[in-house]
């Protein structure tokens, strides 16, 4: 879409009546262009999707006032200054990201053990040995039943749909396994059962997680959206709304609920 093809799409964004399905327009057409300057601007996909979404909740935001001060009669093109407009917007995330763990919001007030722990096992999904290993030098004197008892109350603090966020998310990080000695060179010693998943149970999630992944980049850009402003930024379904030009809370849901039927349909 050069110059031209653009300014009837910003004049619609111009009008609150057709400013919705405008939006859908613009989003069928340029969120690649979104995508890829966000994956430029970070080092994993995961940081790449949450900046995707800034980008568009910035440029959606005051009637979508970024977009409007594009000058078609300029000497660039569109995609070029949505390129430049998009990079400075993954800068301030950047600025917002700096530094802080993202847990859910409902975890939100986790003191510093529960989020080295959350971090730990539930995004990285390391062992237990490996876990308290790291947090030794922060926290002397955690054993493994209080780190279970950590482990117990945060899961009982998530919702079956931050559980499945977290499927999404994880971040596998295998260790080598730790050499026992042998009872027969070392009297007196106890082999330790192997607290992490087999290799065949590593293998077989390995396999489900990139096919989940490959059902979720076959959908549309709008329904690929739709699942991210709900279960990554967790926003509402009126917010949602909102933001995608849809009519209320009501349609947002039983579009989601036809998209999560389709993607339990395509696991299966």
């Amino acid at each position: 879409m050069g110059n031209c093809g653009v300014a009837p799409l910003l004049e619609a964004l111009r009008s609150p009546n057709s400013r919705g399905d405008a939006w859908v327009e613009f989003l069928e057409s340029y969120s690649p262009v979104l995508y890829q300057t966000a994956r430029a601007c970070t080092s994993n996909d995961d940081a790449a999707a949450d900046c995707y979404l800034h980008i568009c909740e910035r440029l959606s935001r005051n009637g979508c006032r970024r977009l409007l001060k594009f000058k078609p009669e300029g000497s660039a093109s569109f995609t070029t200054w949505l390129r430049v407009v998009a990079r400075n917007v993954c800068f301030d995330w950047h600025r917002s990201q700096c530094g802080r763990p993202r847990p859910f919001k409902s975890l939100e007030n986790l003191s510093p053990l529960e989020i080295e722990v959350y971090n730990s096992r539930f995004l990285h999904c390391t062992s237990q040995q490996e876990t308290l290993h790291r947090l030794e030098s922060r926290f002397p004197g955690i054993g493994v039943s209080e780190l279970a008892e950590i482990e117990e109350r945060l899961q009982g603090s998530l919702t079956s749909r931050q559980q499945w966020i977290l499927g999404t998310r994880r971040q596998p990080q295998f260790s080598a396994p730790v050499a026992v000695a042998d009872q027969e060179d070392e009297p007196g010693s106890v082999d330790v059962v192997d607290p992490r998943p087999s290799q065949e149970t590593q293998i077989a999630d390995q396999e489900q997680q990139a096919r989940l992944w490959r059902n979720l980049a076959s959908l549309p850009t709008q329904e690929r959206l739709l699942l991210q402003l709900r279960f990554e930024q967790e926003l509402s379904l009126d917010e949602i709304a909102g933001l995608c030009g849809l009519q209320d809370a009501q349609r947002v849901h039983r579009t989601l609920t036809a998209v999560l039927k389709k993607l339990r349909k395509a696991m299966k």
